[in-house]
């Protein structure tokens, strides 16, 4: 199975025209082998065309895929960061998928506003370490606590994250964004392909005649989704704590959700199954914009600004 993570529907929403900054110091080279011993890398040439900094393959847990990259502006002045993390269904998927497409062009443009951009892998639900999608989440949480932790060697200012993923990594962004133990430095959540909640039976109130069980009855794809996504059968206490829309309140960051408009198809067991619609459906953002209007939270989408506004006003005011 491959669910694709590109967001080319965004093309039209992104600003490509990257407003200039102001002028700052480069980094002296102390500046810089300090970050090389801080990190624990050396700086490599970067993906991204420009004069930047660039720290691949950061360890920053003890997983096999617990490595994330930084780019930094070459500027003693920064204004934030953004913490990107991938989409591929919990399954597949690098890192350098964000190096390519639309998303380049959301990097580009806040690196020219003095962000740095942290772009982390997290480990699979079928990996040998895992204990289903929970171990996904936990990276992420891993990743907010590490780029916290080093956040005077990149001097970097406190409480000036946003959190942003792609299908399977806006769950990682919204899961730890919308928490209390982990969403302390956040100021916002950028998710697009979303899905709404990890309780996947909350998904029942999304499709009409949606029934999950009848569904994993006769689709053996889902069925062994559902039991490496879960390590096995949820309990009570594992789907509440999965359920992160649950946890969204008025005092939590602002979110950015933004899922294309499919064909209506309708989710059922008499249909083919279409996991782009199951996944990605415009229906998971109208669910979590209901649950914002409900709590009283701030939230915004496509509709009203691109992502790049989204980002620069949360972190610039």
């Amino acid at each position: 199975m491959k669910i694709k993570s590109s967001i080319n529907c965004l093309s039209v929403f992104i600003m490509l025209i990257v407003t200039a900054c102001s002028e700052s110091n480069s980094l002296e080279s102390e500046e810089i082998n300090a970050l090389e011993i801080a990190l624990g890398v050396g700086s490599s040439p970067t993906p991204i065309e420009g004069n930047y900094l660039f720290f691949k393959d950061v360890t920053y847990g003890t997983r096999e895929r617990n490595r994330l990259d930084i780019l930094l502006p070459q500027s003693d002045s920064l204004n934030g960061a953004i913490l990107f993390f991938h989409g591929g269904a919990f399954l597949f998927g690098t890192k350098e998928d964000l190096y390519e497409g639309e998303v380049e062009g959301i990097i580009t443009a806040l690196l020219a506003q003095n962000i740095a951009v942290v772009n982390a892998e997290y480990t699979f639900i079928n990996d040998s370490q895992a204990e289903g999608v929970l171990s996904s989440l936990e990276d992420g949480a891993a990743v907010i606590q590490f780029i916290t932790s080093k956040a005077s060697a990149l001097n970097l200012p406190s409480n000036k994250l946003i959190l942003a993923g792609v299908s399977a990594g806006a769950g990682i962004a919204q899961w730890n964004g919308f928490r209390a133990q982990s969403n302390s430095q956040v100021q916002g959540v950028f998710a697009t392909l979303a899905q709404s909640s990890y309780d996947l039976y909350q998904w029942e109130q999304l499709f009409p005649d949606f029934s999950l069980d009848s569904l994993r009855a006769t689709s053996p794809e889902l069925e062994a989704l559902f039991v490496q996504f879960y390590n096995g059968v949820p309990t009570e206490e594992l789907s509440k704590l999965l359920d992160y829309r649950s946890q969204i309140d008025a005092k939590d960051p602002p979110l950015y959700v933004y899922n294309p408009v499919y064909d209506d198809v309708v989710v059922t067991a008499g249909n083919p199954l279409d996991f782009n619609v199951l996944f990605h459906s415009y229906k998971h953002a109208d669910f979590l914009r209901k649950k914002a209007i409900e709590v009283g939270l701030d939230y915004s989408g496509a509709y009203q600004e691109s992502p790049v506004d989204f980002i620069l006003r949360r972190l610039l005011n």
